[in-house]
């Protein structure tokens, strides 16, 4: 459970188990820009910052609203107690699955601020060093080099201990330099009662993941062997 830090009436301060000097100010894009600590951007379901800093290297993600709120509401979500706040729920689950030794990103800390009844929130998790997305290896036409079966038994280990993953695609599975698999951005995800419909339903997103973006990027290709490869090593 995150450890929580009021820094005022409006602002806290959500400590993993990282032993860092965190400040609120390492959540502002700026404060790393001065530092000279700021080498990237990304985005996903949220704005997402790349730091190499003298404590570590970090990913800072915002985050967003998606769907049709989105257009008017982009990164305010009601607020009703600490722990139903997005940040806090993702640390949480983080630090669970790092305890159960799956291949997730490290949890460092979260911080949400109010304001009229309201909350906008960051998340920081430790850099998975030497990786890349499966999506940017399948579009540069790597799909030859990537383990399906590993990627199938990965998925597994994590229904095996009832992760739900709301949203798993091609995005957030990543493959380091070792061939490792991991799975980031845990926003909106539980531990749940083990089911068929949503270890399923998971599995059947990643599959339309996949079919969506062979549709738009020319290289972007997964063959029906290699797909069979994939539920080869979830079911094994």
């Amino acid at each position: 459970m995150p450890d929580p830090h009021i820094i005022d009436a409006n602002t806290t301060l959500l400590c993993s188990k990282a032993s860092l000097p965190i400040e609120s100010d390492w959540f502002s894009a700026d404060y790393w820009q001065k530092k000279n600590a700021l080498i990237g951007t990304g985005h996903g379901r949220g704005e997402v910052w790349f730091i190499n800093s003298e404590f570590g290297n970090f990913v800072m993600r915002r985050y967003r609203r998606g769907g049709l709120i989105a257009k008017f509401n982009k990164d305010a979500f009601l607020f009703t107690k600490p722990s139903d706040t997005r940040p806090w729920q993702e640390l949480s689950l983080l630090e669970t699955m790092v305890e159960l030794g799956l291949p997730v990103p490290q949890p460092i800390a979260g911080i949400y601020r109010k304001k009229w009844g309201f909350y906008r929130a960051h998340l920081l998790t430790q850099t998975i060093e030497d990786a890349t997305d499966l999506f940017d290896i399948l579009k540069a036409g790597n799909s030859d080099s990537v383990d399906w079966k590993n990627i199938g038994h990965v998925i597994q280990e994590f229904h095996r201990h009832g992760i739900h993953h709301s949203d798993l695609n091609c995005h957030n599975i990543m493959i380091d330099k070792q061939q490792k698999v991991w799975i980031i951005d845990f926003d909106k995800c539980d531990q749940r009662e083990i089911h068929d419909e949503w270890t399923q339903g998971n599995i059947n997103r990643l599959k339309r993941s996949l079919d969506k973006e062979s549709q738009i990027h020319t290289n972007f290709n997964v063959s029906d062997a290699q797909w069979r490869d994939l539920l080869e090593g979830y079911r094994g």
